[in-house]
């Protein structure tokens, strides 16, 4: 990858039927004076370059060692997290030419949990222009729509699949192993950093360092949290929003988690015994049981193999209570509250940094990752699912699920949370480290990636890599995901009410949904409309007859093309 100046920078070729003389006429060459006053300051200026000049820090000499930084021009990014939402952000900022290190806090050994993924065409069209949709093509199955089944296996609705004419793609279910090795293949692997637990983030305005509990240090311009729900990124950052009195009152409070999901894949199975893996799309089975607020989904993947989920509503959430919550009570304070540092002694796992409660009994552990094996099927509001005949193949659910070794099953538990910080000096937050939603509605793994489209192409068109430059793209990129996000959020929760309350008027809710379709019709238009691309490379051809949001091109590319014009 180069490095001179902003890498990748007018090397990407783009369709001229996206740039209009106007366009280009409206962008001037920066001129030769205006970094001046952007260069790295002296210890004794250091104030000058802060936010907010009454709380400006004392200059971190260890910052000036960075040995990535070559000029004001260069970005470089520390990713935490190399999820889903973490990968993808990688190779977008690949594209881009932007520098990046991943740290992920497990060792790459640990056993492949998780279930399936859904992608739709709000995503499917930037891995085509990514050249990633022929493989997850090949190693998924298309999704054709979601019945709904009682306990005793009759139908009771169904939803219809959206079409793939309409927005030029069809959803595509695949597992999120598969879906994550194909990712993780694409980044060289001398980027991606194992068994990397952060314990400390500093910042200040010439740039920002990462320490993990190896006593290793990385260093670059911004910080990105990509580690999920449980985000140590996130905590820091807010602990230390918390100690300046700068936290919104949102996001003082604990964490409520009121879906616990239980979750498999099942080995490969007979064809004879459950058609339904041999059919060449899926077909989301849902089946409910009339006094339990469970339901379990069926997932057809390839391979004859089935992903199943357990959700479960929580009438009492799980709480959990971060240090930055309003009752976690005495917090250790460093020394001097400093808008640019935030530092926490070492720890040898989130756990310590957190505590949680729940009236829930012997349920009460909250489980915030896959990679636990958990035994709670025998909890009492899964009995009536568990005993009631299997809706795709013989025997019971019990039958079912037993097929799945006890050591594969695993949980976790999901809040329904909107942070309103979503970023802090050079840290910014992406997908469950800044909103999370209910998992049947299948967004989690989607808006990452739609969050890391909007966070690479406001990073690609910046002038300059300076504080205030920073502020702003983080600043836009809160602004063009939250809406987003609050849309998503929502629908998520109207899905888990759906499934899972109980009552004559929630019958009646259901009832309407299954036989309302053009209700679904413009709700999807306003979801799957949202197609973004990177904005730096060639668009792809809009094949749905919905066509998609209007998206300019790289205003960086305008004003390269607006420089060679004029030279």
């Amino acid at each position: 990858m180069s490095s001179l100046g902003r890498p990748g920078v007018g090397r990407r070729s783009i369709s001229s039927q996206h740039l209009t003389s106007n366009d280009v006429s409206s962008y001037a060459p920066p001129s030769s004076s205006s970094t001046t006053d952007l260069r790295p300051l002296p210890q004794s200026f250091a104030p000058l370059a802060s936010f907010d000049q009454a709380q400006a820090i004392p200059f971190d000499k260890s910052i000036l060692t960075i040995p990535h930084k070559k000029d004001m021009m260069t970005i470089k990014a520390i990713i935490v997290g190399a999820g889903i939402g973490g990968l993808c952000l990688a190779l977008m900022m690949e594209l881009a030419g932007i520098e990046y290190e991943i740290l992920e806090r497990m060792t790459s050994q640990e056993p492949h949990r998780g279930t399936g993924v859904a992608l739709g065409p709000p995503v499917l069209r930037l891995f085509e222009q990514m050249g990633l949709l022929d493989q997850i093509e090949a190693m998924s199955k298309p999704m054709t729509g979601l019945t709904t089944m009682d306990k005793d296996r009759r139908k009771t609705g169904r939803l219809e699949a959206t079409d793939s004419t309409r927005y030029g793609y069809p959803y595509r279910l695949l597992h999120r192993h598969e879906l994550t090795t194909l990712l993780r293949s694409r980044v060289p692997a001398s980027h991606i950093h194992h068994s990397k637990l952060v314990t400390e983030i500093h910042q200040n305005p010439n740039g920002a360092s990462v320490k993990c509990a190896d006593g290793s240090t990385y260093y670059g311009d911004i910080i990105v949290g990509a580690d999920g729900a449980d985000s140590l990124v996130r905590e820091r950052m807010l602990t230390a929003l918390k100690e300046q009195n700068k936290l919104p009152e949102a996001d003082l409070e604990p964490t409520h988690y009121e879906q616990h999901c239980i979750g498999g894949l099942s080995p490969k199975l007979k064809v004879e015994e459950f058609p339904v893996v041999g059919e060449r799309s899926s077909e989301f089975r849902v089946q409910t049981a009339k006094d339990d607020a469970a339901s379990l989904w069926y997932i057809p993947l390839p391979g004859n193999r089935v992903a199943w989920h357990f959700f479960i509503h929580n009438a009492t959430p799980k709480v959990k209570h971060h240090p930055y919550s309003h009752s976690h009570g005495n917090l250790d304070r460093h020394s001097g509250s400093q808008p640019y540092v935030s530092s926490h002694s070492k720890t040898s796992s989130s756990s310590n940094l957190s505590s949680s409660s729940s009236m829930g009994g012997a349920n009460s552990k909250i489980n915030l990752d896959w990679l636990t094996p958990v035994y709670d099927l025998e909890r009492p509001d899964l009995q009536e699912l568990l005993n009631s005949p299997c809706c795709i193949g013989p025997g019971t659910v019990r039958d079912f699920v037993s097929r799945t070794p006890r050591a594969d099953i695993s949980s976790i538990d999901i809040s329904d949370r909107i942070y309103k910080t979503w970023y802090s000096g050079r840290i910014v937050l992406l997908g469950d480290a800044c909103h999370s939603t209910y998992l049947m509605g299948g967004q989690g793994a989607l808006q990452a990636i739609l969050d890391g489209v909007c966070l690479v192409n406001l990073l690609h068109d910046m002038e300059y890599n300076s504080p205030p430059e920073l502020a702003k793209a983080f600043k836009k990129y809160h602004a063009k995901r939250y809406p987003v996000i609050k849309g998503a959020k929502d629908d998520s929760t109207t899905l888990e009410k759906l499934f899972h309350d109980k009552g004559f008027m929630a019958g009646v809710m259901r009832k309407m949904l299954f036989n309302t379709m053009w209700t679904l019709s413009l709700a999807n238009d306003k979801y799957n409309n949202n197609r973004p691309q990177l904005s730096f490379l060639n668009f792809v051809e809009d094949r749905g007859t919905s066509k998609a949001n209007r998206q300019k091109v790289s205003a960086r590319l305008l004003r390269n093309r607006t420089y060679a014009l004029s030279v």
